[in-house]
This record gives structure tokens, C-alpha cells and sequence, in this order.
């Protein structure tokens, strides 16, 4: 499948058809080199509020979350610190357990605090904290130090925390949104950043909560800013996003499955990108986590209040081709058959809900940019050419693969779905889903869950 070719040319026509893009387009040919990093990464933003082993989380249960992402290709997590030592300090004494724990991989984890709210007041202690610890990530014999909402929406404070992470020599890859908000990043929102950036090492985009085609559009044109300006980049893939209903941030993005994730990957890919983070790790409360969650189905995670979350590990797992592709620059060959379904759970229309919700609350649903969809998404990773076979029901589809990367989308209906992959008049593999779909529990919560079958 030829997904790259299509979407550069997409990328180049969203460039040119942007206010400035064809300015931004021409820059994109002619872009100097930023600034060197040490080599390719990806990360995992880590919510050090949420561990997954629970609020009284010991030292293996970091081991075994670190051992779970070295076995998915990640490098180490950006540590999101809401707070450290004055103000809660339960992250300052977590973020030292991870550090212990990372130490325990000689090298093959690293780790860097990303500031957030409380914990910006305390970057003196933060770095003299971290800064000589093993698993430290370095650059340019500098300890890496991130932020999540650099300032606010106080620039003048943002500005300020810049040229304080510069007194304290750390190598600053901040982020912090544009002075109209981040819900769209344009050809002025990059060109804004990047010179705000200025006296930074580079930016991290944080992403997340948008559509993933604005999210690609958003990768690029920072790319090419970042770039012209000599910085380095840290770019977003995030698989779902969906706030809480008992919160204030009840929204939801669609993603169609595992397609949106992959256009944020192929984005990177593209743009050439410095580094990579996984948003997130293990945020319960935004439905953005890719964490192994201890069940093929659904589990209860660190408090009741984000509800059982669905298995999202196939997004994890999806995902591991293109960091393959991403870390050595080089398309990987498919050398067995993998395939990935997406579903969710209950009825997703806006007329069907808000009937539903009459009678259960759980029914009412998100607001959301764009319509969400009931739909069966597969992304098969074949060798050979192939024939997928998918039931649900009463409903029976059947879909040509060829070898390489395919994405594909059947009716939503109710029932166990059951994935068959056929080559040559010969089951290759087979699985039944481990969820069921129905027409009236709403138990799933808008979220999506995700299976695998592997040949």
C-alpha cells in the first residue's frame, strides 16, 4: 500500500492550501538541518500521578511497566510532573522510584521530568534532583528536561521558566501553546512558536486533543519552522482521546480505529522529525493511554473513577512497525502476519444516544469535533496477499489484502466479531474478539478497545 506517497502529496496540497502555506511549502525544499540530536527516540509521556500498579506502586511495579515498553521499541518516558517536592510530593518520591527502577536496564531506559503546573515552580530541585542520576536522559552533556503547558497562558512567565531552564544548563525541549490556543497549529502558530522557542533547545507539540488529519498537519508545518530555526522537534502520536463524563473535559476525537495514529506516525516519518512521544503511556482519565493493562479485555486501573478501562494495547503493538521505520529511516519488510481490530462496544449516534440516555446516563455522549462512528476497524499487517474473512452477527464481509500495510472498516453490528485471515484456500490465523457489541451497554463509554491476532 503505497500510504506514503499518498500523503505527502496530501501534505503538500493541506501546505499550499493554508494562509502563508505556499511560503511554508517552498521553506520545506530548501529547510537547513536543526540542530543535531544524539539519535532517533521514542518516548511515552507517563502520567506520575496514574502508575498503573496503584496510588501505593513499589519498585517492581515500575520495572514491570519499563520492561512492557523496552518490549514495544519505546525508549523511556517523559515523566509528567503536576507537582514535585513543596507542593505534592508524591511525584518527587515516585519520579525516584522510576529512576531506580529504569536503572535496573543498564542503560537501555532513560528518563526526563516534564514539568506541569506546581512542578514549574520547583525547576531548581528538579534538576539538581535528576541531573546525576543513571538514568537520566543527556544531551550535549546536558541533562533533558521537558514541560507540558510551559507558563500557562502567562507568556511573560513562559519566557521567564526559558531563560531559567537556560541559567540551570539543561537541554530544554519545552511545550507551551501559541498565544490563540492549540486547537489548530497553522502556518503563524508555527512560525510563532519557533520563535519562542528561541532560546530553548527545541519544542515538544503535545497534540492530543484534536482530530488526527489537524494533528498531521500540525507535524509537518512545525517541522518545517522548528527546522528553518535550527531547533529540534518532539512530535505527538496519541491513539484516542475521550475525557471523562464526570469531569469538565468531556470531549471525544475520532481516530477510526488504528488510521488516525498511523497518520500521525506517517507524519513524522515524513517531516523527519528529531523525536517521537507516545501521548500517553497511561493518562485513564483522556482514554490516550497504550499501557498493557493486565487484561485482553477490560480492568479496573489505579481508582474507580476512570471506570474499566478497555485493552489498548493493540495501538502499542500496531504501532511497532513504524517506530521501527521511524528510529532507522528505512520502511520495514513485513515478515509475519499481524492484525489489529478496533471496535467499541455500544451504538455510537447522536439520535440513538440521547435516546439511550433517558433511560442511562452512561448513553449521553461526548462533544466532539467531528461525528464519531460505529465501525469494525482492522489494520492488517500481511506478508502475501491475502482475503479477510470478518463476521458479526448475522453480518459476513469478506476483504481482499494485499502484502503490506491495509486498513479497513465493516458496519458496526451486534455480536462477537470473528477475524479469518485466507491465503491460497488455507486458514492462516483466526480469532473471535474478546468484546462483544451491543445495543445497549454503554459500559465501554464512548472508549474504543483493541485486539490482536499475530501468525
Amino acid at each position: 500500500m503505497e500510504r506514503r506517497r499518498l500523503l505527502e502529496a496530501a501534505a503538500a496540497a493541506s501546505l499550499a492550501a493554508l494562509p502563508g502555506g505556499h511560503a511554508l511549502a517552498a521553506a520545506a525544499a530548501r529547510q537547513q538541518p536543526a540542530a543535531p540530536v544524539s539519535r532517533k527516540y521514542v518516548f511515552a509521556h507517563y502520567m506520575v500521578a496514574w502508575p498503573r500498579g496503584g496510588p501505593h506502586a513499589v519498585l517492581a511495579d515500575y520495572v514491570a511497566e519499563i520492561r512492557d515498553a523496552i518490549a514495544r521499541g519505546i525508549d523511556g518516558f517523559a515523566l509528567n510532573c503536576g507537582g514535585w517536592h513543596v507542593s505534592e510530593p508524591q511525584y518527587k518520591q515516585r519520579a525516584l522510584l522510576l529512576y531506580e527502577a529504569a536503572k535496573s536496564f543498564s542503560g537501555r531506559f532513560k528518563l526526563f521530568v516534564s514539568v506541569d503546573g506546581n512542578a514549574q515552580n520547583e525547576l531548581d530541585d528538579i534538576v539538581a534532583t535528576t541531573r546525576g542520576l543513571d538514568a537520566q536522559l543527556m544531551q550535549d552533556g546536558k541533562p533533558v528536561l521537558s514541560a507540558y503547558a510551559l507558563g500557562g497562558r502567562d507568556l511573560a512567565r513562559c519566557e521567564a521558566l526559558i531563560r531559567q531552564a537556560r541559567q540551570l544548563n539543561v537541554w530544554f525541549m519545552p511545550h507551551f501553546s501559541p498565544s490563540r490556543g492549540e486547537a489548530v497549529i497553522g502556518p503563524e502558530q508555527a512560525a510563532e512558536i519557533a520563535k519562542r522557542a528561541e532560546f530553548a533547545d527545541g519544542y515538544f507539540f503535545f497534540g492530543a486533543a484534536a482530530l488526527p488529519d489537524a494533528l498531521a498537519r500540525s507535524i509537518r508545518l512545525l517541522a518545517v519552522a522548528l527546522k528553518r530555526d535550527r531547533k529540534a522537534f518532539m512530535a505527538p502520536v496519541t491513539p484516542y482521546y475521550r475525557g471523562l463524563a464526570s469531569g469538565t473535559n468531556y470531549r471525544a476525537f475520532e481516530t477510526n480505529g488504528f488510521n488516525g495514529m498511523a497518520d500521525e506516525w506517517q507524519a513524522a516519518i515524513d517531516a523527519d522529525v528529531d523525536w517521537v512521544q507516545i501521548v500517553t503511556w497511561n493518562d485513564w482519565a483522556e482514554s490516550t493511554y497504550v499501557a498493557p493493562i493486565g487484561s485482553t479485555s477490560g480492568a479496573l486501573v489505579y481508582n474507580e473513577r476512570f471506570g474499566i478501562l478497555l485493552n489498548h494495547t493493540g495501538y502499542l503493538d500496531a504501532s511497532r512497525y513504524f517506530i521501527d521505520w521511524f528510529k532507522s529511516g528505512v520502511k520495514p519488510a513485513i515478515h509475519r502476519d499481524e492484525l489489529f481490530y478496533f471496535y467499541r462496544l455500544h451504538p455510537v449516534g447522536l439520535q440513538t444516544n440521547l435516546i439511550d440516555a433517558i433511560s442511562s446516563r452512561a448513553a449521553f455522549p461526548p462533544r466532539s469535533t467531528g461525528r464519531l462512528t460505529s465501525y469494525i476497524h482492522v489494520t492488517a499487517f500481511v506478508t502475501q496477499d491475502a482475503t479477510l474473512q470478518v463476521t458479526c452477527g448475522s453480518s459476513r464481509w469478506e476483504l481482499p489484502l494485499q502484502a503490506g500495510v491495509n486498513e479497513a472498516a465493516f458496519p458496526w453490528t451486534p455480536g462477537r466479531p470473528r477475524f479469518v485471515l485466507v491465503r491460497n484456500g488455507q486458514t492462516v490465523m483466526q480469532k473471535v474478539g474478546e468484546e462483544t457489541i451491543t445495543r445497549n451497554d454503554y459500559s465501554g463509554a464512548f472508549n474504543y478497545f483493541s485486539g490482536s491476532m499475530k501468525g
